[in-house]
């Protein structure tokens, strides 16, 4: 261990060194607190510095107050010698910055006591160091495995719209962290019907996520086995496409999360006749659909249901809207109605159906309407939650 002493004491200072030298340290000596100064100040290492008080220049309580000042790496404990006596000196010492204070003439086990403490401190710190760099490591792992988890679970979103004659889709998906609880789809469920759902599971994180993509697996339109979305009928031995609310009673069934995770999940399914343009739906828990028409933009806010996983036995019903040529069909997460602005307010539903139905346009201006005025409306404060909308439009 390398010991810097600061003493303008000749005799003193070579006391001193005599001591450490003998103890195995390796001893360096400077007669005055600012020599000592530009030494450290240098980039010079030392794990231990013993100054005296009394000193031209630079005084020992005015060293340590200037070395605590700014913040060093790895720490340096000092040892503050003094003639003078009292408990006000003492304290004055300790206030300074100082570790330890002894009162000259002092015996050498007394100082070699002092070093030992020092010695463990910075035992203690070389410890903690390592299991800080030991954490950092695992945290950038752990950040660059979350990464790659959003980019799968982005994956698993749609990346164009099917293609329907006389329906246009648009949608848009922030998540607060690197992964979301939110997830929804667009998809052609057979000729003449089309599916839409957006899912918004309780929490945020991985654990959130995690449920988020399992739910994205269910509810694939694709042909399997046992699905939810359709299934082959046992009479025609053909695919027959499930009723919204008898979706939602099957994901009850096989999801009764708070049992399980203490999580659930708010959903809402809509299933489009592309040929009646009316569009049956369910909700459970979730906020209502926007639709905008010639009249103007409203929330279909009657009923709304059970979240998924609270009651077993839980039953939901159907809804419909119907719609016309021009019309719009908007989902969304609660995330959209939460975003706070920097005074604490809400974005809230009333700007919701304003920005939807005051903007001119398609589908596709519509949400990017609401989307830049989410974005200016939040500037500065952290999304405390998923933002999901989607939309379809009849043209």
């Amino acid at each position: 261990m390398r010991v810097l002493v600061a003493d303008d004491d000749r005799l003193q200072r070579s006391l001193l060194k005599t001591a450490l030298s003998s103890w195995g340290y390796d001893v360096t000596s400077v007669e005055n607190g600012m020599q000592a100064w530009e030494l450290l100040q240098g980039g010079s290492q030392f794990s231990l510095l013993i100054t005296d008080w009394v000193m031209p220049e630079l005084d020992g309580v005015a060293l340590c107050r200037k070395l605590r000042q700014e913040p060093r790496e790895p720490y340096l404990p000092i040892i503050l010698l003094t003639s003078r006596e009292g408990s006000d000196h003492s304290v004055e010492a300790l206030n300074s910055g100082a570790d330890a204070f002894l009162t000259k003439p002092f015996s050498t086990s007394r100082l070699l006591a002092q070093i030992r403490v020092a010695e463990r401190i910075l035992s203690l710190e070389g410890r903690l160091a390592e299991q800080l760099r030991e954490l950092r490591v695992a945290n950038e792992r752990l950040e660059s495995g979350l990464v790659a988890a959003g980019a799968v679970q982005s994956s698993l979103l749609p990346e164009v719209s099917p293609k329907i004659h006389g329906v246009d889709f648009e949608w848009s998906y922030q998540a607060c962290e690197s992964l979301g609880g939110d997830m929804f789809n667009i998809f052609r469920l057979d000729e003449r019907r089309v599916g839409m759902y957006v899912l918004d599971v309780s929490g945020h994180g991985p654990s959130a996520a995690l449920q988020s993509v399992t739910l994205s697996h269910v509810l694939t339109p694709f042909d399997q086995q046992g699905g939810i979305l359709k299934r082959i009928s046992e009479a025609s031995g053909r695919y027959e496409v499930t009723s919204p609310p008898e979706v939602a009673r099957r994901l009850n069934r096989a999801f009764p999360l708070i049992e399980r995770s203490g999580q659930f999940f708010t959903f809402l399914y809509g299933i489009l006749d592309v040929e009646t343009r009316i569009v049956r739906y369910v909700k459970a828990g979730h906020p209502g659909p926007i639709v905008v028409s010639r009249d103007g933009a409203h929330c279909l806010e009657k009923g709304g249901g059970i979240p998924i996983g609270i009651l077993p036995d839980a039953e939901y019903e159907e809804e419909q809207v119907a719609l016309s040529p021009g019309d719009s069909l908007v989902f969304y997460t609660d995330g959209v109605l939460e975003t706070l602005s920097a005074r604490r307010e809400a974005f809230g539903l009333d700007r919701l159906i304003q920005t939807i139905g005051e903007t001119e346009g398609g589908i596709s201006e519509r949400l990017r309407a609401l989307q830049l005025d989410l974005d200016a409306f939040g500037l500065g404060e952290p999304r405390r939650d998923d933002v999901t909308f989607v939309g379809l439009q009849i043209s």
